[in-house]
């Protein structure tokens, strides 16, 4: 049985049984009976808490995050998302507020852990399914658990300080509780996933034994947050002893190492790249959580290029990401033709000029082209989405059409890049211990490496020192990772904000028979050391004043 572990999104037809369970707050005041007195409630309810998974087509203000950093440009002025970098993010005018949002959640977990858990359902022992009934349901606790850690993360990334609540609180008692430090935050999700990762507990793969339910978190999936939040712990954002210490490396190291050793029995392993992307991707060995989005056109609403109908334009790549996709092995860069024999992840991640788009057309940005300036809308970097952008969708009058689409939240390749980054900052490029015997060097080599890339290995040469492998790996991570929501937060936790500012664009014009490809920087976006934090709402802090606002912001 391949492992393949996917999240439904909103899946309404089974939300309309449970609406009542969704719209839950501070405030609200449940029969506690009504809520778990059945088994098919307390089912509904935990699915109602995988809603608030993040993975959306639009995370802020109809833009994907990567347009509030280097890797995209968002064309349209008025979103939210440039607020990220003109100076007009404040305490007061938020981005991509998520307080709210993921303690929303996290009190949904707290009520089913007290009141959902422990009940032995003796009314159905007689039934055949009864032993398969009873696991499927004292599953459902360390889901909740997982889920809990996974929106603490979430929370302690964006915010710093918070306060860490584990139990159901009145709105009075919530209103009056004190944040706790980063790391406590971190120490509380890495137990919490060591609890659930505990064997006999959550199943690695959700094989018949669990009627092949493979929406649901997973042990790999505990696992992976894991290594995620101590990688974050350990980076220079979070610890001052990033550089003189290997202590917080090893442990990210030994988390990602942990999944390494088990993948084989686990069925988990890199696949071409091509797999991730199709609406069949929940399906790839390579996925541990997918949020499944049912049948939409929204991201290509928001996404074709400007000049086809139906298309928005939106989030346009900017050349800093191109600059990260490498030559095949043994080819030369031809500046006459720049996108030739290129890390095939560059096609596709990036619509460039000649490149395939919907309804059989190819990309023309050349000046008053298909999809070129000066038309409003059209792409200021050169470039358009590619990535996860399906062009068998219709936007036409007449035959408008949808598709399943599926956003990576964890995969195994990120686990190897957390591996080789830890094990880099701990010892280097080529060392190895005991237990950790695979060096970075090697791990980033695994993901370079997969079928179908044909690009080179990083040789000894290439990576000669801890600052030159640190360097090929935020390079990788940029290629591997790009639109999955990692590059925004991966400059914040290296804090690399003021290397990021400058934007690459490239304008293609006719020459000749040829083509001419003149590049250009940008200097209009500003950085400042408190953006490594988001504000504290100002909402919030006014409803609670023993919150700490973070350094910087008003």
């Amino acid at each position: 049985m391949k492992k393949h572990i996917f999240l439904a999104g909103v899946l309404m037809l089974l939300f309309s049984s449970c609406g009542d369970f969704l719209d839950y707050n501070e405030n609200s005041d449940y029969d506690q009976n009504k809520l778990f007195n059945t088994t098919w409630s307390n089912t509904d309810f935990v699915t109602g808490i995988y809603a608030y998974l993040p993975g959306a087509l639009n995370d802020v203000d109809g833009a994907l995050r990567s347009a509030g950093c280097d890797e995209a440009e968002y064309v349209w002025p008025t979103s939210a998302i440039h607020r990220y970098y003109d100076g007009s993010w404040s305490a007061l005018r938020a981005v991509d507020d998520k307080w709210g949002h993921y303690y929303k959640a996290i009190r949904a977990c707290n009520d089913y852990l007290e009141h959902g858990t422990g009940k032995d359902w003796k009314e159905f022992e007689f039934k055949k399914d009864y032993a398969k009934m009873m696991r499927k349901y004292r599953n459902l606790e360390w889901e909740v658990k997982a889920l809990r850690a996974y929106y603490y993360f979430e929370l302690v990334k964006r915010y710093n300080r918070i306060p860490l609540i584990t139990k159901v609180l009145t709105e009075e008692e919530v209103n009056n509780q004190e944040p706790v430090d980063y790391q406590t935050v971190i120490d509380f999700i890495v137990r919490e996933c060591d609890e659930v990762a505990e064997d006999g507990r959550l199943p690695a793969i959700y094989n018949a034994d669990y009627d092949n339910e493979t929406g649901r978190v997973s042990k790999i999936f505990a696992l992976a947050l894991k290594a995620r939040a101590l990688l974050y712990a350990a980076s220079p954002l979070n610890n001052p002893n990033a550089e003189t210490s290997p202590d917080k490396w090893i442990e990210a190291a030994k988390a990602a190492k942990k999944i390494m050793d088990a993948s084989g029995s686990w069925n988990l392993s890199l696949v071409p790249f091509n797999q991730l992307l199709g609406t069949d991707n929940f399906k790839s060995a390579e996925m541990i959580l997918v949020k499944r989005i049912g049948d939409t056109n929204e991201l290509e609403k928001l996404n074709f290029p400007i000049g086809l109908e139906g298309g928005k334009s939106g989030n346009c790549p900017t050349q800093n990401l191109v600059d990260a996709y490498d030559m095949k092995e043994g080819q030369e860069m031809d500046e006459a033709n720049p996108y030739a024999n290129r890390d095939p992840r560059l096609a596709y991640t990036v619509l460039y000029h000649g490149g395939n788009t919907a309804y059989g057309k190819q990309v023309d940005v050349l000046p008053n082209g298909l999809n070129g300036l000066p038309q409003e809308g059209a792409t200021k970097t050169g470039y358009y989405l590619s990535k996860f952008v399906n062009i068998n969708v219709s936007l036409t009058a007449n035959n408008t059409t949808t598709a399943r689409h599926s956003m990576p939240l964890f995969r195994y390749a990120e686990v190897l890049l957390i591996y080789a980054e830890a094990m880099n900052e701990a010892y280097g490029p080529e060392g190895v211990t005991e237990e950790l015997n695979i060096s970075a060097r090697t791990a980033i080599n695994m993901v370079r490496g997969r079928t179908g890339l044909e690009i080179a290995a990083l040789t000894v040469e290439d990576v000669p020192s801890k600052t030159a492998f640190r360097l090929a790996l935020r390079k990788e991570r940029m290629a591997e990772l790009a639109f999955e929501d990692h590059r925004f937060w991966d400059i914040r936790r290296w804090k690399i904000g003021q290397e990021t500012t400058k934007i690459k664009r490239v304008s293609i014009s006719k020459a000749g028979e040829g083509l001419s490809f003149e590049y250009s920087v940008t200097a209009d976006r500003t950085w400042d050391d408190s953006m490594y934090f988001y504000p504290i709402p100002q909402a919030e802090i006014y409803k609670n004043s023993k919150l700490v606002q973070n350094p910087g912001w008003k």
